[in-house]
């Protein structure tokens, strides 16, 4: 009897032990990173959220063999301690928790670790090991399994009877109806964001890590999409109404001022405003002052991977959806109206250029889906060194094939981390230096050492197509793919920027130049979103725009940019979601954005262009 008595005991404490363990990771992580009163504080519903699933996930284990059950319940613990640890690490670069759609841009950033830009919280970090230690003596006090005791049996079943059925409730009931703390401040509901789970920090705080790992994950691998199709088939329909009924843009006096020249556009890797000016980037400077400079541009980071997110913009005049990122979404799926098929129709030649080798990002196949002849990396142009943006120039004919063509360019030096190591700080930090005898930061004097490489490119293209005589046919399109982000000294960029809000430091160069135009500021809002429609329209290209997500920025239509947490600004209005009680003005501007994104998103989901 008293063996027996020691054996129940033993089961109640491993059991109370590793639900305590897992509670404790839920609970610790989202009330350490918790923001904007959305989270467990404010709300109930968050905590019996996590409640339930750790109730499930214990009650799974109850009926495992006994060596099985110890490494499920070190081995559950581990996991999604080391999920919360990499959501920390996530964080405190991106501003947002990690997705499963992420893994695709792993490979990139991996490239580029560097331990200044991760500042995980040393709270989590202690809570964390507690936890792992508590579910270790969980482990060691599960008693061996006895086939004739069907007590643990029947209570397992109990707590995952439970543990559904109350997540069920919770999920699908209270956060829908009425999550506490947050004021949903636009046309979406609470329920909307839970459904198109694009606001990662929002609904983990929502749902809790148990719940949003899994939900990622069904979200992540496609299986949502795939039900999507099945269970909305009317939304084809609902798409052609859409698009039917969009206002186009109508011809302005920028309609074909281009046409039939050559375009060479140029995507700048992390070159911010503050750092083109007449010492650091005396070549870019120039041009800029002679050039159409589109003084609203904003450059927003809707996938992991700000770089691609920009270029995949900048081809499809699209941006993917923001809760996944899935390979199919880029390699097959159809983009009739993409940059580089439009001017291939045009009857130009279209390549693109970039360091990478063709499988980061799966950019070679990825380029030649949108419709470029060939993505060709240093290797393919035989660069000295890829690193460094002067030498792109070593593939000078390659870039300037005969006429007409489009060359699209992605710059690599930019990039950071920027360290006294660096080939571009080893290079230029004597000069650098020397010019900013005022500013001597160490980050600071090496993120310009990085431009100044950049800008070395740029004047040797300039200079290479000035000495041909082609500078009067070629159009440079310059634009920056996102801000520099790379730096992390304390308040440095915020200095640099004028403000520390990462929406409004989109705020990046664009502007574009051909020999003898006339220069003048557009300071109409635009997005990379925005940039195909407007190169339609200048180079009078066989397309209406209607299927884009933006317009021509010489149009009256659109002036407003989307960030990635669904604020806007237009120039005039900043409408922060999470922060500003709307009006009648900005609900009906946020209903317009939503439409857009819907139709865009589900147009991608639904391979809608295909065949079109």
């Amino acid at each position: 009897m008293k063996k027996n008595v020691r054996v129940l005991l033993r089961e109640i404490f491993a059991d109370i032990l590793f639900f305590a363990s897992l509670l404790s990771i839920d609970v610790s992580f989202r009330i350490i990173y918790e923001e904007n009163n959305a989270g467990l504080l404010p709300s109930s519903a968050a905590f019996w959220a996590s409640f339930f699933w750790c109730l499930l996930l214990v009650g799974i284990s109850v009926a495992m063999p006994r060596v099985i059950r110890m490494i499920y319940t070190i081995g559950i613990t581990l996991i999604f301690s080391v999920l919360a640890l990499v959501h920390a690490v996530m964080d405190s670069f991106f501003g947002q928790y990690m997705s499963f759609s992420s893994v695709m841009f792993a490979d990139d950033g991996a490239g580029y670790f560097e331990w200044s830009y991760f500042d995980v919280k040393s709270s989590l970090i202690v809570v964390l090991c507690i936890c792992l230690v508590s579910s270790i003596g969980a482990a060691i006090l599960i008693p061996r399994y006895n086939k004739h005791n069907r007590t643990p049996l029947i209570c397992g079943f109990v707590a995952v009877a439970l543990g559904v059925s109350g997540t069920v409730i919770t999920v699908n009931e209270t956060f829908k109806n009425d999550f506490g703390g947050i004021v949903w401040n636009s046309a979406k509901s609470h329920a909307d964001y839970y459904d198109d789970f694009s606001d990662y920090r929002l609904c983990m705080h929502m749902c809790g890590l148990y719940h949003y790992t899994f939900r990622d994950a069904y979200i992540s691998t496609g299986l949502k999409d795939t039900v999507d199709r099945m269970t909305n088939r009317s939304r084809i329909n609902e798409l052609n109404e859409f698009y039917s009924s969009r206002v186009i843009d109508p011809d302005n006096e920028m309609t074909g001022v281009f046409k039939g020249k050559d375009l060479i556009l140029i995507q700048l890797e992390s070159i911010d405003s503050w750092m083109v000016n007449d010492v650091a980037m005396p070549t870019l400077s120039a041009l800029r002052e002679e050039s159409v400079d589109f003084t609203g541009f904003y450059a927003p980071k809707y996938l992991w991977a700000a770089t691609f997110s920009s270029e995949n913009a900048v081809n499809t005049g699209m941006i993917t959806p923001m809760n996944s990122s899935k390979m199919a979404y880029f390699t097959e799926t159809s983009y009739p109206d993409s940059l580089p098929k439009l001017f291939r129709e045009a009857g130009y030649s279209a390549n693109s250029y970039h360091r990478s080798n063709r499988d980061m990002y799966n950019r070679g196949e990825i380029h030649e889906a949108w419709g470029y002849e060939k993505y060709n990396s240093s290797g393919d142009m035989a660069l000295s060194d890829g690193d460094m943006d002067s030498t792109i120039i070593e593939a000078y004919e390659m870039i300037t094939p005969d006429s007409p063509y489009l060359s699209f360019i992605i710059t690599y030096t930019g990039h950071g981390p920027y360290t006294a190591e660096g080939k571009p700080v080893i290079k230029h930090e004597e000069y650098i230096r020397s010019k900013f005898k005022d500013k001597q930061e160490d980050e600071y004097v090496w993120a310009l050492c990085h431009a100044y490489e950049t800008d070395l490119f740029v004047k040797n293209l300039y200079e290479s197509l000035e000495a041909e005589g082609r500078l009067e046919n070629t159009v440079l399109f310059f634009y920056t793919d996102h801000y520099d982000h790379y730096v992390t000294t304390e308040g440095l960029l915020e200095e640099c920027k004028g403000t520390d809000d990462t929406n409004l430091m989109g705020n990046v160069p664009c502007f574009m130049y051909t020999k003898g135009i006339e220069p003048q500021k557009v300071d109409k809002v635009i997005s990379t979103y925005d940039i195909l429609p407007t190169l339609v329209n200048l180079f009078d290209l066989d397309c209406d725009g209607r299927y884009y997500l933006g317009n021509d920025a010489f149009s009256s239509e659109g002036g407003y940019v989307i960030f990635r947490d669904m604020s806007w600004y237009d120039g005039e209005t900043y409408f922060n979601i999470k922060k500003d009680k709307p009006n009648e003005f900005s609900r009906k501007r946020s209903e317009e954005i939503e439409e857009r994104l819907d139709a865009c998103w589900d147009s991608i989901k639904f391979n809608y262009f295909e065949g079109k």
